[in-house]
């Protein structure tokens, strides 16, 4: 039977982010690596989700959503992200993830380039070349993570169907400017390229960051579709509901193909979302807020063992170099903090697809307060380097 299957699907390997859940599982140790989150969600759209069971919806819905999330939807990203839309440009999908794999089954072709920021989320990566796309990799430079306009420029070919990048940016949590996203929107209309940005961080934010959603700048909206999800908003990574929103010529059409691929979105978790995004203004204010501590937390015991962490401006991820004294490469700097202490961490070339090592490693900081606590109790045992 295996010899049957494609050569795309033999040369596949494990993510470097599944890896290290199941050795951190193995050990029984702390898992700083994936960003599962594990914060409790707000308990009304828990009591929401078993209301929604109870009453019945647990059927299919329509393949692009319940209207009554995508009108909270409208709403949300009226009052928070400058997006007044329809629902017609609305998709419901299963996940964020599952909104941009019906984007690279509607789009892509054999041959067709797509351009990224690296480092890079790479399951971007993955399911676009999996369509056969090319790669084009811009540079994201330290520390302040800022790119070449004349690189980001250079790489557009007629070629070019997409620009992929998630802001705020996994891993380093960089926050695009209004002047960087002005430029991004400038190349992208100049060469008729669609941008398909992930802002399922847009609310984890550090204090003094902004998001802006690169459709709400002029001329953008016909040249971008904007990806989110429940995810990392109400801390429901699990549940697998997500959107796209864009012009509505294009939403039809891959609502279509989200059918196929997934019929529709969990029922009763749509229902719960919906009642999420009318939570008052206040909660959305405050997401951000368990993470600032966390995050001094975390980049403190890191310092205190000799790595040297980029402080990030969003999402709950940080990127640390570790010594060279500590770890020739990526895989072994993950596996010694594993074997050593317990604790899991991301290699970092799971995101910069050009190199084969960084000396970088990637902790995510959206776990318990006790957890943490005992993650930097564990990282103090570390010989100072």
């Amino acid at each position: 039977m295996r010899s049957k299957l494609i050569p795309g699907v033999l040369n596949q390997a494990q993510s470097d982010i599944r890896a290290v859940t199941r050795a951190i599982e193995a050990v029984g140790g702390i898992n700083l690596g994936q960003g599962t989150c594990a914060l409790p969600p707000h308990p009304e759209i828990v009591v929401a989700a078993g209301r929604a069971v109870e009453e019945g919806h647990n059927s299919y819905t329509f393949y692009d959503g319940i209207p009554y999330l995508k009108d909270a939807i409208i709403e949300r990203v009226a009052a928070y992200n400058s997006l007044h839309v329809a629902r017609e440009n609305i998709l419901v999908t299963s996940g964020a993830t599952g909104a941009f794999e019906c984007i690279c089954k509607c789009f892509i072709e054999a041959g067709d380039e797509i351009v990224v920021f690296e480092p890079i989320y790479k399951y971007h990566l993955r399911q676009a070349m999996g369509r056969g796309a090319i790669v084009r990799h811009v540079s994201l430079h330290a520390p302040d993570w800022s790119f070449d306009l004349e690189e980001l420029a250079s790489v557009f070919t007629a070629r070019t169907k997409f620009l992929v990048f998630s802001n705020p940016n996994n891993p380093t949590g960089k926050v695009f400017s209004r002047e960087e996203l002005l430029l991004i929107g400038e190349l992208c209309r100049h060469h008729n390229v669609i941008a398909v940005v992930d802002e399922v961080y847009e609310y984890i934010l550090s204090d003094g960051a902004q998001h802006i959603s690169l459709a709400s700048l002029p001329g953008m909206f016909e040249h971008t579709i904007t990806i989110s999800s429940a995810s990392k908003t109400f801390f429901v990574t699990g549940w697998r509901v997500g959107w796209a929103i864009g012009p509505q010529d294009v939403i039809g059409l891959l609502g279509v193909k989200s059918d196929e691929t997934y019929v529709c979105a969990p029922a009763p978790l749509q229902h719960a979302v919906a009642h999420g995004l009318r939570l008052p203004q206040e909660f959305f204010g405050n997401i951000k807020v368990p993470f600032q501590d966390r995050k001094s937390a975390l980049m403190k015991s890191l310092a205190q063992v000799g790595f040297t962490p980029h402080p990030p401006e969003g999402a709950y991820y940080v990127l640390a170099d570790y010594p060279s004294a500590f770890a020739d490469d990526d895989i072994t700097a993950m596996q010694c903090l594993v074997e050593q202490i317990g604790v899991g961490a991301v290699p970092g070339r799971e995101f910069f697809p050009s190199r084969s090592n960084t000396g970088m490693l990637r902790f995510c900081y959206a776990i318990t307060d006790e957890k943490l606590e005992e993650a930097c109790q564990r990282l103090a045992r570390l010989p100072q380097i």
